[in-house]
């Protein structure tokens, strides 16, 4: 395949991977004079029109997915029965390499690293694509530490109906749900609940679940409970293990419903703050959940011992409910009803709670991007709980987007552009192309929102690239009229410079020559000379006879004669030098421009 070029474009330079659908090339666009990366499906899927389709669809659709952690597709198309996709190229290592070679990551990297995947999981929902086969071989983490999520509707394209294809397992057993092992169907959930298994790999250096074969691998998925992580790393706070925990919940009702809400759970993670996932605790101390993990790896009860405990945990369950209502009914005969906040602006919050009887406390500001500056975004206690008046409302209070400056691309390449703009945090958005006769073609031109403006970070950047100095075939105008040749040139993008030419042969006022020469390529705006021609003037022809050559020289060609000397010799010293005859003669008209012959007297050998 290498040194083979698709669609007369893309010339494979590389085999840089392989896979179980395709092989990756490391490819040059020929047209737009960039690398780029190039994914060739096996022979065997081409061969499935079902398959086919849903690739093209998936393609499209994978194409329209534009956000900074996500490798973007560009293009695609079939070659001699060859399907392929055209994606960016990015220079970095997969997230599999990076756990195998270093261990377990710090819990803070992880986090991080998590919160862009949520963000790519996050467009990808938006636009009904969900990926199916997130791992940590198709995360890659580039060289200045961006992360970014490859691979997007291809998994979704191959999987057709869920996880299953003639019998055969779609995706990596070990981070496939649960709801996939059992050839349901999946939805974003599915994915949240593969990013919990990457997650429990950057933390512990190993997957949940393994096994002799993907079937046995599939089992687990469905029917075992994982070991608490932090189990296996100490490091790992019990913030971020109920995260990875609420994530890898069997029930997809159980897990983060969006991969926003998990986001925030990460960012509190991040803080320090509590999160909304339930902690993980051990069986001694709480009844367990839909997907508990057992400290030290116990397994369920069985027999007595599992009656033993049901029936304990269920006269305590029944207590605590009894105590609950008890309180629920003392406090709802006392207090004043707390009013929703959420969604206000500060100040009117404040105004709000303070009518009631209120104080309002800021526990804390953060960034989000979803919601304005100084709205509050949740409210402690909540609306319509009971509080005495006097007492206090804690609320958190976004701080807006996160601001980043809009670089300067102005001058750059269209790769380079995007580089300097997804570096800064920004999305690139769909170039445009103009012409422009000062810019090189290929440079950036203009950019909209312009250099130094404080923009929301992921915010679109539009950019114009230059197609350079627009250029243009010269029409022919010789012959034309003069009028006719400037309108000519005039509609063809050109200035017509005319000037006249005399010709005693020619039809008056007629294109004669013109520079450039119709047919020749030009700059638009360029300008294009024409000779019009114009009937000779008529003068009358000075009388030189007698007169010295030079003083007769002079005259006749500052009449607008051309001269011509003949000499002749002469035995008469005093005419040596001077002019003995001429013609025309003088006095007699002529055209401005026509010849005068001269006969000049000369001393003899």
């Amino acid at each position: 395949m290498v040194g083979r070029t698709l669609n007369s474009r893309y010339e494979l330079e590389q085999l840089i991977g392989t896979g179980g659908m395709a092989e990756v090339y490391r490819a040059r666009d020929n047209l737009l004079g960039r690398t780029v990366a190039i994914k060739i499906l096996y022979p065997q899927f081409a061969k499935d029109p079902v398959f086919v389709e849903r690739f093209r669809q998936e393609a499209q659709a994978a194409a329209n997915l534009n956000q900074p952690n996500i490798v973007n597709v560009f293009d695609w198309g079939i070659e001699d029965n060859t399907y392929y996709l055209v994606m960016e190229y990015v220079e970095g290592r997969d997230l599999k390499d990076i756990i195998l070679l270093g261990g377990p990551l710090l819990p803070e990297r992880v986090v991080e690293i998590s919160m862009a995947i949520c963000l790519a999981l996050d467009t990808a929902g938006a636009h009904g694509i969900v990926h199916r086969d997130i791992k940590p071989q198709n995360i890659i983490a580039t060289n200045d530490g961006q992360i970014k999520v490859m691979d997007f509707g291809i998994a979704r394209a191959a999987g057709g109906s869920a996880m299953t294809q003639t019998g055969t397992i779609m995706g990596t057993a070990q981070y496939i749900s649960p709801e996939q092992a059992q050839g349901r169907a999946a939805d974003p959930r599915s994915d949240l609940y593969s990013l919990g298994v990457v997650m429990y790999e950057m933390l512990t250096g190993k997957t949940p679940f393994d096994g002799d074969n993907p079937v046995s691998i599939a089992y687990k998925q469905v029917r075992e409970d994982p070991l608490a992580p932090s189990l296996l790393n100490p490091d790992i706070s019990p913030e971020l293990e109920s995260v990875v925990m609420k994530a890898l919940a069997k029930n997809p009702e159980n897990r983060y419903q969006t991969a926003m809400e998990m986001r925030s759970d990460l960012e509190r993670c991040l803080e320090g703050a509590p999160v909304y996932a339930t902690p993980v605790l051990s069986p001694d101390d709480v009844t367990r959940g839909q997907t508990q993990a057992y400290v030290g790896g116990e397994r369920r009860p069985r027999g007595r011992r599992r009656a033993g405990w049901f029936w304990a945990l269920a006269i305590v369950i029944l207590l605590a409910g009894i105590a609950t209502g008890a309180w629920a009914i003392i406090r709802s005969s006392s207090g004043v009803a707390v009013p929703n906040v959420v969604g206000q602006k500060r100040a009117d919050a404040e105004t709000l709670l303070a009518r009631k009887g209120f104080k309002m406390n800021i526990s804390k500001t953060v960034i989000d991007a979803t919601k304005p500056k100084d709205t509050i975004i949740s409210q402690n206690p909540e609306a319509a709980s009971k509080l005495e008046k006097g007492g206090t409302v804690k609320v958190v209070v976004s701080k807006g987007p996160e601001l980043v400056t809009v670089p300067s691309v102005i001058g750059m390449s269209q790769s380079e552009a995007e580089a300097a703009l997804t570096k800064a945090g920004l999305v690139p958005g769909e170039a445009q192309q103009a012409f422009d006769a000062q810019a090189a073609k290929g440079k950036v031109v203009s950019q909209s929102p312009q250099a130094e403006k404080q923009v929301a970070k992921g915010a679109t950047v539009t950019i114009v690239v230059s197609k350079g100095q627009e250029t243009a075939i010269v029409p022919d105008v010789t012959k034309m009229s003069k009028d006719a040749a400037v309108t000519r040139l005039t509609e063809a993008g050109f200035q017509a410079d005319a000037q006249t030419v005399a010709s005693s042969t020619d039809i008056e006022g007629i294109v004669k020559s013109q520079n450039p020469a119709g047919g020749q390529t030009a700059p638009k705006g360029s300008r294009v000379t024409i000779d019009v021609t114009a009937k000779p003037e008529r003068v009358a022809v000075p009388n030189v006879v007698g007169i010295v050559r030079a003083t007769a020289e002079s005259t006749l060609t500052g009449t607008g004669f051309v001269v011509t000397v003949v000499d002749q010799i002469t035995s008469d010293t005093t005419k040596v030098g001077k002019v003995l005859v001429q013609n025309p003669t003088g006095g007699t008209m002529a055209d401005k421009g026509s010849t005068v012959t001269i006969t000049v007297g000369v001393v003899g050998p």
